[in-house]
């Protein structure tokens, strides 16, 4: 997983793009051997994301999430959860782990 940093300026597609080549990091050097430990990642990646409230405002404001009442992980009090939420959703709706879940069945075929 990454080190904690704070993040310049968050972008979403960057976000995106540097997690699938994390996670196939992950599934090379076997840290990754199934696809819920694929999951497990990405909720951990997305923690870390959030973890300083100036990122949080950067992602709730570079996702547009403005509607939180209707959010997966309702009720949300707070910009960390609102953050959290807006990129869960985010990454969810964007990222292809398609070339991970090969990756993992090549390594259990292999093994």
């Amino acid at each position: 997983m990454k080190q904690l940093e704070k993040m310049e300026r968050f972008n979403k597609y960057q976000f995106v793009a540097d997690l699938e080549v994390e996670l196939l990091e992950a599934v090379a050097s076997d840290q990754l051997k199934s696809t819920d430990q694929v999951w497990d990642w990405i909720h951990q990646s997305i923690d870390c994301a959030v973890i300083y409230y100036a990122d949080c405002f950067d992602i709730v404001r570079e996702l547009g999430f403005t509607d939180w009442e209707h959010a997966e992980f309702a009720p949300i009090t707070n910009i960390s959860q609102a953050a959290y939420a807006a990129l869960y959703e985010h990454v969810n709706e964007n990222i292809d782990l398609t070339e991970v879940e090969q990756a993992i069945e090549n390594k259990v075929e292999n093994d």
